[in-house]
């Protein structure tokens, strides 16, 4: 063998962290990403605290063909007639306790929890005063941390109750 040791890198091959960074929701429309209505509830509805809004959620669906932990969410992007929800706003709402959005796929949340195919997942959006009854546009992106990379998007209008 002749010639210098060349140093191979490799990528990492598991739960799709070599692909697109899905922040944003521009980053789903378009490549990869299907389009699909059936992952956003037409209905959403305001969270109430003591008789106060202090949110609003909808329910969403896996874009895939079958179930995954919850763990294995790689991102959710909102926007909510033309503004975009930041990280730090959004919670996931599973077997009746709260999670915040940063502990989804960090060890603070269980592995267990199964989102399964066909069934709605409730994330709750934190926005003090919630959003007015009626209908509003919204845009959402799903990307799954599963060996497919599964991505979505989701663009129509949805009633507030």
């Amino acid at each position: 063998m002749s010639g210098p040791i060349r140093k191979v890198e490799r990528r990492s091959m598991r739960l799709g962290e070599n692909g697109t960074d899905y922040g944003r929701i521009a980053d789903f429309q378009g490549g990869m990403t299907r389009v699909n209505p059936h992952i956003l509830h037409d209905y959403g509805r305001n969270i109430y605290r003591k008789g106060r809004p202090i949110g609003y959620a909808f329910d969403v669906r896996i874009c895939g063909y079958r179930g995954l932990p919850v763990n294995q969410i790689r991102s959710l992007a909102f926007e909510v007639d033309g503004v975009e929800i930041p990280d730090d706003c959004k919670t996931i709402l599973y077997d009746n306790r709260e999670y915040a959005w940063e502990d989804v796929g960090a060890d603070k949340f269980d592995n267990s929890y199964f989102w399964k195919y066909g069934d709605y997942l409730r994330v709750f959006l934190k926005v003090d005063g919630g959003i007015p009854q009626g209908i509003h546009r919204v845009k959402f992106g799903l990307a799954l941390r599963d060996h497919y990379n599964s991505t979505a998007f989701c663009d129509k209008p949805v009633t507030i109750v």
